[in-house]
């Protein structure tokens, strides 16, 4: 059964790297890393793949067409947060891999070449980036840049690689043209599907991320001593701002969110008022006129609680990401297959980045997502009903063959 060999191939991924504490860390280049590579590499060799890494770690198994045509790949990656789960990254890895193995021992050689393709790097838990593996097969990742990423430690990317005999002056090695479609597997990490009793999500775009830093200015008074009509108090208008934020993005309504996840008082000291904060916001909408509009509305409201409270502000844009639409064609094709399978669906974007928007700049791209049990993942929490897992990967299978053969 399928679900049996998806549930001991994700188990055995899941023992390496597994924390005390709970959960597991795989973060790239590490030793955990390492071993989950070694492991997957050799399922692939007993699937009879081909299977080769390319110059910063990704992992590739083939299975050679009849006709030397652009490649059809599916994959995901195994390094993790730390404490993540046994799915997030994991599933679509070992998705990819049963889907390749049943199609070769059920249909035989495909017209168009079939690759698996396991990131080297997606979740940035390292580095101070993400997107390392898929960045490098795009031909967007070079020495420069794995001399100036570096860990808590202050271990550079290119000193990391160099410690696994990975060799940084080789890195655009790594980049490709001959990849034509990518189909990316992954738990929702969301509760919608659940929600609504679904089997699967298939994605139509993957969100646009702005990323905001806030500085409020305020004074720094007695907190005993000045009364609350004549103060300056930075913290209670960043309290203002928050919820301004909230609103804009409860206002413009779903599937817009806007997060303040970071914040920091100073002098953070308990009896004095505060003089100034500074607070993150990360805002998404998978439609770029959206996100341009939520954007807007919450430097606007900013301004104004600013200007009501007399307070400074200076807000300072730190990343913009404009949405990623999937490809149509893959699109139908994971309908195709769903409904060839009664598998019951819909269209819907991610909320979260994803390898397949990285992709998705050199080739046709896309999603299907199974439902999260109550919406968890980064956590040990993830999961998914063994069914869902069976369905999903029974799609990908479908949908692959669409495409290959």
């Amino acid at each position: 059964m399928i679900t049996q060999n998806v549930h001991a191939l994700l188990d055995a991924l899941y023992t390496l790297g597994k924390l005390s504490e709970g959960g597991v860390y795989r973060p790239v280049y590490s030793e955990p890393w390492q071993m989950a590579h070694r492991q997957v590499a050799e399922w692939m060799a007993q699937c009879g793949l081909r299977v080769r890494a390319d110059a910063v770690g990704n992992l590739i198994g083939r299975i050679d067409g009849s006709v030397d045509g652009p490649v059809v790949a599916t994959g995901s990656h195994i390094d993790t947060v730390r404490g993540g789960g046994r799915l997030d990254g994991a599933l679509g890895v070992v998705g990819g891999l049963i889907a390749l193995s049943t199609l070769r021992s059920q249909h035989g050689q495909p017209r168009l070449p079939l690759e698996l393709i396991v990131t080297c790097e997606e979740e940035g838990s390292r580095f101070t980036n993400n997107f390392w593996g898929s960045l490098s097969i795009v031909g967007e990742a070079d020495e420069k840049q794995a001399n100036q990423h570096h860990d808590v430690d202050g271990v550079t990317i290119a000193q990391a690689m160099r410690q696994i005999q990975l060799d940084p002056a080789r890195i655009a090695q790594a980049a490709r043209s001959d990849i034509g479609w990518f189909l990316e597997m992954h738990i929702e990490q969301g509760a919608v599907l659940e929600q609504k009793q679904l089997d699967l999500g298939i994605v139509t775009a993957i969100t646009g991320l702005t990323h905001f830093r806030v500085t409020v200015t305020g004074r720094a008074d007695h907190a005993g001593t000045t009364p609350m009509q004549i103060r300056n108090d930075a913290l209670t208008g960043a309290a203002a701002m928050i919820l301004a934020i909230e609103h804009a993005a409860r206002a413009l309504g779903a599937p817009a969110v806007a997060t303040v996840g970071r914040i920091s008082v100073e002098p953070g000291q308990a009896n004095v008022v505060p003089s100034s904060v500074l607070f993150s916001i990360d805002a998404r909408h998978p439609d770029r006129s959206q996100q341009l509009q939520l954007c807007a509305d919450i430097r606007s409201e900013l301004y104004r609680i600013a200007d009501e409270r007399a307070l400074g502000i200076h807000i300072e844009q730190l990343t913009e990401h404009p949405p990623v639409p999937m490809a149509p064609e893959i699109i139908h094709a994971v309908q195709a297959a769903a409904e060839e399978l009664g598998v019951s669906h819909q269209q819907m974007p991610s909320g979260a980045g994803h390898d397949a928007q990285i992709m998705a700049r050199r080739c046709k791209a896309g999603m299907l997502f199974v439902p999260s049990i109550g919406g968890r993942s980064h956590t040990p929490a993830e999961d998914t009903a063994p069914a869902a897992l069976e369905r999903g990967i029974q799609v990908l299978t479908g949908a692959l063959y669409r495409l290959a053969y």
